[in-house]
């Protein structure tokens, strides 16, 4: 059974035809394409937040490649080796859902799978890639559902709030975070940029008690100019790039590139 829940007052919310209410009455939708929009309006700073359109494309053409398979399995693998029946998995920051749905398919089984993301844009892509999965329009910091209802909660390069997170696991619960080191994508912030800084993970690092944290680097080549400008596009380095450095992009054709992450298993007991 599904623990979606208000985002207004975080009741859960029941089916009633095509629309979810709460015992409040606040009443929430269900779109054409079967996903479900709860993001409030003060939960939101622009009127259309998240990745745009273009972002969100590439990021959908690139991972379709499977280059990033790599990362996946690493989340899979220890999803599976901790599985128990019924379990509820939520993807944070799902974006246009393909980790989501390959992890619903990896799995396999009874696992109920939400995925959320603030992108409508990015929800909706999602929404065709099954409607098997819960797709929700809605804010990291505001999650939609039931208080201490989540067995696991994957966030791969993405931001999250912490009181969220403890709120929303169960007491045996636990969140699967993957972050960027500083030598991933090292090969596109040599060309865009004049000094690559070395930033301190200190900040992305959660206030709970580590299970497991581990290194992952592997090189991988992008077989052509296409998949290269994809990866490019779905990160912030494109948008950073000056104008005197604008004429990289003509050079671009396959390319060697860098993963450098942790993964970090943090748990709730």
């Amino acid at each position: 059974m599904h623990k979606l829940a208000c985002p207004k007052c975080h009741q859960p919310l029941i089916l009633d035809g095509k629309t979810y209410k709460c015992q409040n009455n606040h009443c929430y939708d269900i779109a054409k394409s079967q996903y479900i929009n709860l993001l409030l309006n003060p939960d939101k700073s622009t009127n259309n937040p998240g990745d745009n359109k273009e972002s969100l494309m590439c990021r959908k053409n690139y991972l379709n490649q499977g280059y990033y398979d790599v990362i996946l399995n690493e989340v899979v693998n220890y999803i599976k080796a901790h599985r128990h029946p019924q379990m509820q998995i939520l993807d944070l920051g799902c974006g246009e859902g393909y980790y989501t749905y390959r992890m619903q398919q990896e799995l396999n089984d009874d696992s109920i799978i939400y995925g959320l993301d603030i992108s409508k844009d990015g929800i909706q892509m999602a929404s065709k890639y099954t409607k098997d999965i819960y797709w929700m329009v809605g804010n990291s910091k505001n999650i939609p559902l039931v208080d201490h209802s989540l067995d696991v909660i994957t966030a791969l390069f993405t931001v999250v709030k912490d009181s969220e997170i403890k709120r929303c696991l169960k007491e045996d619960g636990y969140m699967i975070h993957v972050t960027a080191n500083n030598k991933h994508l090292i090969e596109f912030k040599e060309l865009i940029y004049d000094e690559v800084k070395v930033k301190s993970d200190q900040f992305i690092r959660l206030p709970f008690e580590v299970s497991e944290s581990y290194d992952f680097k592997k090189t991988i080549h992008l077989r052509n100019r296409e998949d290269t400008l994809n990866l490019l596009k779905m990160t912030p380095h494109y948008y950073h790039i000056k104008k005197d450095r604008r004429h990289v992009l003509d050079t671009l054709g396959e390319f060697d590139v860098t993963i450098d992450i942790r993964i970090t298993v943090y748990k709730m007991s």
